[in-house]
């Protein structure tokens, strides 16, 4: 019987010392969390770690990395999308090679660089901006160093950009909050956000940090809006854009990267009298929304008092060089008997502060037509008909001057 227990004890010992041996930690194997997860950033620092030691992985995974002790196997995720499908050995790529052609990745690239990231950039850039300096395949030197894309180091200290120079396209690459700022910086700021490449408002000036500009639209490049000369005055009315008096902006053209401010008047804004058109520097005429204003001056100041500054707009254009019809001339009916001989004002029959829906005697100038029909802004005393286009006043002027008493029947204008 002891010679037995003896026996059992040995046999229970080596049981013991085997499956230490075959449970025993390898010390270089990745780290593992409790529940057998490899770190949250494992998707970009396991090609690090298997370049290193290839071991660690096939351990678990299998010397051929289809699944191992595991079951995982790397290239068959359960058609799940995986970095290692379509390519060769055991490190399989999700294009085809070659692949260096800017024609073939510059695409690809373009609609989202953040893609390009997980296999050939890691973190530890400056700022936001990763490092394409993944040694993988052709690329013995990663992308940066192969001098394609460099990104401002000692050794090649001009960045060479990963596009076209100048790139007046760019507003249609894809993913751009992510895919720009991994050279421009994190905010777009350039070097002083962390990036190696210029700060998109050395362009886009108007810009306020960490917003990509509207494509298409002039302030994303000047100010918004512009403020110099007379900008402000031109902007601030309804229906009155960039385009009415620029021609050459836009998204993909370079018509005005030179410079030279590029003026053409659309049609729509032809005077009654002619051709909208510039006639010198900072000057044009015939511009219908200027009405008897023949050649206004850009970046005068000063204001109109519209209740009484009438005649700074409108003339009774007498067909004269100097003063010929416009859209708002007051040649109609009897405003040449009412203004000059009874000495009226415009004001004694037109109240300037009536406003119908929202359109008042001010608004809509883009166009030639009257947003506010002159008719509905003729004071209550004076008994205007619309339809007959006829009135009848009190016996006195408005203006109380007996001397320029109304007519107190009704009266055809």
């Amino acid at each position: 019987m002891p010679h037995t227990i003896h026996l059992k004890r040995l046999l229970l010992a080596l049981c013991c010392l085997a499956l230490w041996g075959c449970g025993k930690a390898n010390s270089q194997a990745p780290t593992l969390s409790a529940v057998g997860k490899h770190a949250a950033n494992w998707l970009v620092e396991h090609r690090r770690v298997y370049q290193q030691d290839p071991a660690s992985c096939t351990e678990c995974h299998g010397a051929d990395l289809t699944g191992g002790i595991t079951k995982i196997d790397c290239f068959n995720q359960g058609g799940l999308a995986s970095c290692h499908t379509g390519g060769h050995g055991p490190r399989r790529v999700p294009h085809a090679l070659p692949f260096t052609a800017g024609s073939l990745h510059g695409p690809v690239a373009k609609a989202n660089l953040v893609d390009c990231q997980v296999c050939h950039a890691t973190a530890g850039g400056p700022g936001s901006n990763p490092r394409f300096n993944l040694v993988i395949g052709s690329l013995t030197a990663g992308c940066e160093a192969s001098g394609c894309h460099n990104l401002n180091t000692p050794a090649q200290p001009e960045p060479n950009a990963a596009h076209p120079v100048p790139w007046t396209g760019h507003s249609s690459s894809g993913n751009q909050i992510n895919a720009c700022a991994l050279c421009h910086g994190a905010d777009f700021g350039g070097v002083a956000s962390g990036g190696v490449g210029p700060a998109c408002r050395s362009c886009h000036t108007s810009l306020a940090l960490g917003t990509l500009p509207t494509p298409g639209t002039c302030v994303s490049c000047h100010g918004n809006p512009p403020a110099t000369g007379s900008h402000a005055a031109h902007l601030a009315i309804a229906g009155i854009a960039c385009a009415s008096c620029h021609s050459g902006g836009g998204s993909g053209s370079a018509n005005h990267g030179s410079g030279t401010v590029t003026l053409a008047f659309p049609s729509t804004l032809n005077a009654k009298s002619g051709t909208a058109a510039i006639t010198g520097p900072k000057n044009c005429s015939a511009v219908s929304c200027h009405g008897g204003i023949l050649t206004p001056v850009w970046g005068s100041t000063g204001s109109i008092a519209v209740a009484t500054d009438c005649l700074k707009c409108h003339t009774d254009g007498t067909a004269t060089p100097t003063n010929p019809p416009q859209y708002n001339s007051f040649r109609s009916g009897q405003h040449a008997f009412h203004l000059n001989t009874a000495g009226l004002a415009c004001t004694d029959c037109h109240d300037m502060t009536v406003t119908v829906q929202g359109a008042s005697h001010f608004s809509g100038l883009a166009t030639t037509s009257f947003e506010l029909a002159p008719s509905a802004t003729m004071r209550s005393y004076l008994s205007y008909n619309a339809t007959q286009q006829s009135c009848m006043p009190p016996v006195l002027a408005p203006n109380g001057n007996t001397a320029g008493a109304c007519h107190s029947d009704r009266r055809s204008w």
